[in-house]
């Protein structure tokens, strides 16, 4: 009987049909058809949003990279001082020429002149400390017979010069053959060049590069007009220009101090 109901049951079975086995010593369970696509396709999402994190991590790295190496490269071209080629100066003595007036005239607090009875509210500022110049440039000047001893900084326009003695861009360093053409304010923000004036032929200035001393021996003392560009004009020997307002209080005038390199 066991062996009918067996035979009977696969006969009776068809191809769509789960087989069911009755048979109690071997029992099985109905098969059921599944799809095997399912876990492929988890597969292949996972590994493409970890390409893309990766990329994306990588492209980051690259950046991180390329901003740290420009960083550098900007850095080491502030800390390594450049020389001016001879394009950049004749464009900056042109430039500063174009104003049409000698350096070291009032220029603050704002772009007008000082009024004359508003200048005692004016008080000097104490001494800063300023970064070393570059190579060939001055960064000091003493006039013993003054009393002066000064920093010197690049340019003289009005935010430099209140710091200290500002050197002109496009004129000759200290030693060098040229116009060395150097300013600064007789009555404000430390009156550095108050005494130009007491200077007299045969007086020494010591101007500093680097440390290294190059002394000048005054020869002419000049009042010109604010106007008066001929004291910026090049020269082929070595030439110290001193330039400050003057008279005191007044500097309707500027007050050229011309000294020659000592031999």
């Amino acid at each position: 009987m066991t062996a009918r109901r067996w035979a009977g049951g696969v006969a009776g079975s068809t191809g769509s049909s789960p087989i069911r086995h009755t048979s109690p010593t071997t029992p099985f369970r109905p098969l059921q058809a599944r799809p095997l696509n399912r876990r492929s396709r988890r597969i292949t999402a996972g590994r493409l949003g970890n390409l893309v994190l990766l990329l994306v991590e990588l492209t980051a790295i690259a950046g991180l990279a390329w901003w740290g190496i420009r960083a550098v490269a900007e850095w080491r071209a502030l800390a390594e001082p450049q020389p001016l080629s001879a394009a950049e100066n004749a464009a900056n003595a042109l430039a500063s020429m174009g104003s049409g007036v000698l350096p070291g005239g009032h220029a603050a607090p704002s772009s007008a002149e000082v009024p004359a009875h508003l200048r005692s509210l004016i008080k000097p500022v104490p001494g800063m400390v300023l970064p070393t110049p570059g190579p060939g440039r001055p960064s000091r000047i003493v006039i013993d017979k003054l009393g002066v001893d000064a920093p010197v900084v690049a340019g003289d326009g009005p935010e430099q010069l209140k710091m200290g003695v500002g050197h002109r861009l496009g004129t000759a360093g200290p030693g060098q053959p040229g116009n060395m053409v150097l300013s600064g304010h007789n009555d404000i923000y430390g009156e550095v060049f108050r005494h130009l004036d007491r200077l007299a032929e045969g007086d020494r200035i010591t101007i500093y590069s680097d440390g290294e001393p190059f002394t000048y021996v005054v020869k002419r003392k000049l009042i010109v007009e604010p106007t008066d560009l001929s004291v910026l004009e090049p020269t082929q020997e070595p030439v110290a220009t001193l330039i400050s307002c003057y008279p005191y209080l007044v500097d309707s005038h500027r007050i050229v101090i011309v000294a020659e390199l000592a031999q």
